[in-house]
């Protein structure tokens, strides 16, 4: 539960640095398949609210759906990001 807490604090670089931790070899296996996909959803989540649209969108095409499904918030986080950024043509791509 440590891991999914540094998310709640909305910190960006600090999300980086634990994703990058959680990319080194086999660390991912110490999380089970709910909290990890609680990790990536809480990831996404934090993307959509601190990130460019475009950052946005290239970490969804590459987490969806092989690293997570997204959740109903993910989603609405999403849509919410495109909205705010103008952006809302590219809602039938990541449909």
């Amino acid at each position: 539960t440590g891991l999914l807490q540094c998310c709640d604090l909305k910190d960006i670089t600090l999300a980086y640095r634990l994703n990058k931790a959680m990319e080194k070899g086999d660390n991912w296996k110490f999380l089970d398949v709910d909290r990890l996909n609680a990790y990536w959803s809480k990831f996404f989540s934090l993307l959509c609210m601190m990130e460019q649209i475009d950052v946005v969108l290239k970490w969804y095409k590459e987490m969806s759906p092989s690293l997570f499904y997204p959740t109903p918030k993910n989603i609405l986080d999403l849509l919410q990001a495109l909205d705010a950024a103008n952006h809302l043509e590219v809602i039938p791509s990541v449909w």
